[in-house]
């Protein structure tokens, strides 16, 4: 999914409630190429791509979002 003007941490934490945990994991990936210095994108993409790893595509992604890693 194309997001060129729209990428947003809301946006993709949208798509995360939704179970849509890989194009959440695509928004936060583009984040982190618009600003790679910005820590909580790259802490938000590198929770995101260990718990779809761990745990599978539907279980842990609202935990994650409740998480204040910021």
């Amino acid at each position: 999914m194309d997001h060129p003007n729209i990428a947003s941490p809301t946006l993709a934490d949208i798509y995360l409630q939704q179970g849509y945990i890989e194009t959440a994991i695509g928004i936060y990936g583009e984040l982190v190429r618009k600003e790679p210095s910005n820590d909580v994108y790259r802490k938000r993409l590198a929770a995101l791509k260990k718990e779809l790893k761990t745990k599978g595509k539907t279980t842990g992604f609202k935990k994650i979002l409740k998480k204040k890693i910021w």
